[in-house]
């Protein structure tokens, strides 16, 4: 049985929930929420709209037997004036649930949305006393997506025809290791019928679409939704697909996004691609500066 709890229901949580529901992706669903009215009426809605759905709420024992918790902690007005204006917000709200959780015993993946991502990912592994294998933020996924997308584009090529992982701090230090891209299995510098990417700009554009969705919906929800049912759905099929998701990387002494194969129990291999001395020491400045937000949470619980 695929059991699914989701931590916080706002934007992305509550559509998260019903996306669930619609891609046929969960068997059991379970929903929690610090308010039990917000709760009890998307778990009622939800049930209305899928009369036969298996779906709680408020039930807080349901960590300790789901497969995948998802964690969508994050108050959107607070976003106005910052990009990581929820820092302080989602620290106490994490360190909250560590005090809720302190006797569960959480067996499953846990799948953080929150942001700063790979910071409130490490303080959740470290809060709730999880394994690091087995606690995971969506990272890097979408901004990944983002730029396979404008460079497919510029192109003239499908989506599928380019690959490769932006590495780094999600909406912070991004790192895009361009020695590792390739475009139809070749190096990105090689002309695609007479057109090469200009590295630079493909970069500009690519944060412009992640600016244009937010500033049109406060939100880039629709994107981070449906890459996490993705995520999600690779976890429940065991298959090892790879993302770069916000993990806990040895070679950088802490949380940062880095591309790994993603298994049942979470963490399979890390993709270690031949990075060039730049590029490592574009991702130590990141794992730095996530270092320090971490730092940052902490003090303000």
């Amino acid at each position: 049985m695929r059991a699914i709890t989701i931590i916080g229901l706002g934007q992305v949580g509550s559509n998260l929930a019903a996306q669930l529901l619609v891609s046929r992706s969960v068997d059991h669903l379970d929903l929690l929420d610090q308010s039990d009215e917000r709760a009890v009426g998307v778990a009622t809605d939800l049930g209305d709209a899928y009369p036969d759905a298996a779906i709680s709420s408020q039930d807080w024992t349901s960590v300790s037997r789901a497969d995948v918790v998802v964690v969508a902690l994050g108050n959107r007005d607070m976003l106005t004036d910052a990009r990581f204006g929820e820092l302080a917000y989602n620290a106490q709200a994490i360190h909250g649930l560590a005090q809720k959780f302190a006797d569960a015993d959480i067996p499953g993946v846990v799948l953080n949305l929150a942001n700063p991502n790979e910071a409130s990912t490490a303080l959740i592994q470290q809060e709730w006393r999880l394994q690091p294998k087995q606690t995971v933020g969506i990272g890097t996924v979408v901004d990944t997506a983002r730029l396979r997308r404008t460079i497919a584009d510029e192109l003239g090529l499908s989506f599928a025809a380019v690959t490769g992982f932006v590495d780094g701090q999600h909406d912070g230090r991004l790192v895009m290791p361009w020695s590792t891209w390739r475009v139809n299995g070749q190096p990105l510098a090689h002309p695609v019928m007479g057109k090469t990417v200009d590295q630079q700009q493909a970069a500009i554009d690519s944060r412009m679409k992640g600016f244009t969705a937010i500033k049109g919906l406060q939100s880039d929800w629709t994107a981070v939704v449906v890459w996490a049912i993705r995520v999600i759905n690779t976890i429940l099929s065991d298959s090892g697909h790879v993302y770069p998701l916000a993990v806990n990387q040895p070679q950088f002494d802490g949380y940062v996004s880095f591309p790994v194969q993603l298994k049942r129990n979470g963490v399979g291999n890390y993709v270690l691609l031949p990075l060039d001395e730049l590029e490592q020491g574009q991702i130590k400045v990141a794992a730095n500066a996530i270092a320090q937000q971490l730092a940052a949470m902490q003090a303000s619980i």
